[in-house]
């Protein structure tokens, strides 16, 4: 099948592969290998963070019943970087020799060429994580759907320096999706720019608000510096 290349010229892609209590993860790791993959797979659930913090990743794969089976601690952990990094979740289908794949926020399942292939644009990176502080800020999210300007009006429920949540009742945005995002409260006029990592619909999970998770790109300085401002208050 081929290398699939990363966005900088000559380099792997690195995936990161979260399947300790899988029965199936030689069989996630011979798939990938038609893909001349580089895979880390992560043995114990303790290491996963540390893995994370010291090796740059395109993506995540999570198996099912691993994620199933581990700690709650665990699973917040992952569903928060679903919001950061390239991630889907991934069952064997030992009919078809293939791994069944859905991509966090979305609902339809993906082939693992498609899912390689988001994670070749995606530059890889060292997990960083900061602290969410909870914030309710007016957003203005700007972006293109069906190829026209269109506008949303919602709300954060949490902000870091690398990101926010923001709850609507539209579910417009796929993941993927950039975004220019203005903030109501900043005192300097202009946009942070970001993309839309995570989308959660009503129902969709009990407890939770829908809306999308955003993983900020950049901003101009002044404009950063004044968001800044928000959280360290």
């Amino acid at each position: 099948m081929g290398m699939i290349n990363s966005n900088l010229p000559g380099e792997r892609l690195c995936v990161c592969l979260f399947s300790f209590k899988s029965a199936n993860r030689h069989e996630y790791k011979r798939l990938l290998g038609n893909f001349n993959v580089r895979v880390i797979d992560i043995e114990k659930e303790e290491h996963f963070n540390v893995f994370l913090e010291s090796v740059s990743f395109n993506g995540i794969l999570i198996d099912i019943p691993t994620y199933i089976k581990s700690s709650m601690e665990s699973k917040e952990f992952l569903s928060d970087i679903s919001e950061i990094y390239p991630a889907a979740r991934i069952s064997y289908n030992k009919k078809a020799d293939d791994m069944d794949l859905i991509v966090s926020g979305e609902m339809h399942k993906v082939s693992l060429h498609e899912f390689l292939d988001r994670c070749g644009s995606f530059t890889a990176r060292k997990l960083r994580r900061y602290k969410r502080i909870p914030s309710c800020l007016n957003i203005r999210l700007a972006f293109e759907h069906d190829g026209e300007p269109t506008e949303l009006l919602c709300t954060s429920t949490n902000i870091s320096e690398d990101g926010m949540f923001v709850v609507t009742f539209t579910n417009n945005m796929p993941v993927g999706t950039d975004v220019k995002i203005q903030v109501l409260e900043l005192n300097k006029n202009g946009s942070l720019r970001g993309t839309v990592m995570r989308s959660l619909k009503w129902g969709e999970k009990p407890f939770q608000a829908p809306g999308f998770g955003v993983r900020i790109s950049g901003a101009e300085k002044e404009v950063f510096a004044d968001y800044m401002k928000l959280i360290e208050k």
